[in-house]
């Protein structure tokens, strides 16, 4: 479904206001990340997301999201083969 025009420039205002906020609500994390509105309760239910409670709204703090985005960071092949030389290196058996 293509978005109208007023529909991406709203979507642009609020990423550029999500940008100059600490504090994120459960929409724009959802915009931020590019999920659904249920998918954010839903890990944040599963605590898989770090967020605070005031009463019965759910806040983010927009640099633990960030974090979380990139915690399983892929090493690259020569990063890969790198390890494998220095644990053949330190592992391998003297004679």
């Amino acid at each position: 479904m293509m978005m109208s025009a007023d529909e991406r420039l709203e979507r642009i205002e609020r990423l550029i206001l999500i940008q100059s906020k600490e504090a994120l609500t459960v929409s724009e994390v959802a915009l931020m990340l590019g999920l659904s509105e249920s998918r954010v309760r839903h890990l944040t239910s599963e605590k898989e997301l770090p967020y605070y409670k005031q009463g019965k709204n759910t806040y983010f703090k927009k640099s633990e999201i960030e974090h979380w985005m990139l915690k399983d960071r892929v090493p690259t092949n020569q990063e890969i083969k790198a390890q494998a030389t220095t644990h053949v290196v330190i592992n391998h058996p003297k004679f």
